[in-house]
């Protein structure tokens, strides 16, 4: 016995064709909206997976890319610290200099102290420069400035001596996957020669502020000699800093080649990612004329197919 074709079974019919094409309209829609043609794992699980894996490196590249701008910038703030400290040595080498001219006097000797007296003051500004709040010499202990210095200028008495009261940790950040790159520098090793944490300078290194109180304790006295036995002691100072600042430029070459190389994977991972999910915005808009058109018609077609109140049903 066949089925009987009810009008009720055609209204649905009806309906079920018009909300189909409602969503696939809908679907055009958001697809123009948005730009993308997966908006949600449902549009296609195969892509939506890959998009989202490729969303997730684009997360790492981009958080690498912001550890290099971090690293960067604190390395310049280290390097404009020790270039600083280089101009302080030299200043303190032209006075030795002067100093350890025979036709000098003790009055000029005391003037030239005078000056020493604010070169070691400039030292320690270097020592303890910051850079976003932290102290880039004093390791972990980066809240405080890492040296200390103990009383004040005196004529006729030994010059202040300057502590370190940091740690050696020098702080790493990641700037790709499985490589690390130090971001400040072991104050103690930089500014006071000791790179093994005995306390004392290493052979061939000296303690910056040790050898700027002896220059000045020997102007101060009008010690000739003992200015002149400086000269030595300030030019090991300055090799020091040469070596330090090198570890900066090895540091800051690798984050160029590490930043160039990370750009030229963000790029392509953007790429890989459009071509996963982005719509093509000429298909899109030619879908959603050819949708629109068919909406009407389908719902011209049912109209006319069922019962005039049709409309008024969907209404």
């Amino acid at each position: 016995m066949g089925m009987r074709i009810t009008n009720s079974m055609l209204v649905r019919t009806a309906l079920s064709g018009v909300f189909a094409q409602r969503e696939r309209l809908a679907a055009t829609q958001e697809q123009a909206a948005t730009g993308l043609r997966v908006n949600r794992p449902s549009d296609d699980p195969v892509a939506a997976s890959r998009a989202a894996m490729l969303r997730a490196e684009a997360g790492e590249n981009a958080q690498f890319q912001r550890n290099i701008e971090q690293a960067a910038a604190r390395m310049v703030t280290v390097e404009r610290a020790i270039t600083s400290s280089q101009e302080v040595m030299l200043r303190a080498r032209e006075l030795a200099i002067q100093g350890a001219n025979d036709s000098l006097g003790a009055d000029a000797r005391s003037l030239l102290a005078r000056e020493i007296e604010t070169l070691f003051d400039e030292l320690l500004a270097a020592s303890n420069i910051r850079h976003a709040g932290g102290s880039v010499f004093a390791g972990t202990a980066s809240t405080t400035d890492p040296f200390v210095r103990s009383g004040p200028f005196v004529s006729g008495s030994p010059a202040p001596t300057v502590s370190f009261v940091g740690d050696s940790i020098e702080i790493e950040i990641a700037i790709a996957e499985g490589r690390r790159i130090p971001t400040t520098l072991a104050g103690d090793r930089v500014f006071q020669g000791d790179g093994d944490g005995d306390g004392i300078p290493d052979a061939g290194r000296e303690d910056a502020f040790a050898v700027l109180g002896e220059l000045y304790r020997a102007l101060d006295t009008n010690d000739r000699t003992a200015i002149a036995g400086t000269l030595d002691r300030l030019d090991r100072v300055q090799l020091q800093f040469e070596l330090e600042l090198a570890r900066v430029g090895a540091a800051g070459s690798q984050i160029e080649r590490v930043r160039e190389r990370l750009e030229s994977e963000r790029v392509d991972l953007e790429a890989r990612l459009s071509g996963t999910q982005d719509a093509s915005i000429e298909r899109v808009f030619t879908d959603l004329a050819l949708r629109e058109t068919a909406l009407e018609a389908s719902l011209q077609a049912t109209g006319r197919a069922v019962a005039p109140s049709l409309m008024d049903f969907l209404g």
